[in-house]
């Protein structure tokens, strides 16, 4: 079966991302294999390996080489950010920063939420996760208001549901049938 990362990128103590990531886990319930990976928990320290993640050089660290033996493990991915002060979570950052080769080619849906339904998170994530050679196949802004409370509580319109699953569809496509 096809693993599927679901990244929980909020470290926050009082975040809605987890009431995001079971709507995700849900959408994807019986196609995939879920690994739902958890920043908080992962606690990756601020980048600290000797080399560029781009050099290709091993990890010489515990937790760098956990971290991009995790990530090699999945065959796609969903980054669920939230949107602060216009950009996503430094610990999204730098988790995305250890890596290189792990991110080359992974199909990737990006999921924002936040006030103006991600609407300035979701192209700054697409840039970078682009810039490390992910293939992003769709993204879903999940607005306070719309979509969620900034309680948690998801009242998703139909609209973004649908955008969820037609991301999940060219996901599975992606990894059923990879070009290259």
């Amino acid at each position: 079966m096809t693993k599927l990362g679901i990244l929980l990128s909020s470290a926050r103590p009082n975040r809605v991302g987890e009431k995001v990531a079971q709507w995700v886990s849900t959408s994807a319930d019986g196609r995939f294999e879920i690994d739902l990976i958890d920043l908080r928990e992962v606690a990756l320290p601020s980048f600290d390996e000797p080399s560029s993640p781009k050099s290709g050089a091993e990890k010489t660290t515990d937790h760098g080489r956990s971290w991009a033996e995790r990530i090699a493990a999945l065959d796609a991915i969903v980054i669920l950010t939230p949107q602060y002060n216009g950009a996503y979570p430094g610990a999204l950052k730098n988790a995305i920063d250890f890596l290189f080769h792990e991110w080359e080619n992974l199909p990737t849906i990006l999921v924002g939420y936040g006030w103006g339904a991600a609407n300035e998170v979701l192209p700054l994530l697409e840039t970078l996760m682009s810039r490390v050679g992910a293939d992003v196949v769709g993204s879903v802004g999940l607005g306070f208001r719309e979509d969620l409370s900034v309680e948690g509580e998801l009242f998703v319109t139909e609209e973004k549901a649908a955008a969820l699953e037609t991301a999940l569809a060219a996901l599975e496509a992606k990894v059923l049938s990879p070009v290259g």
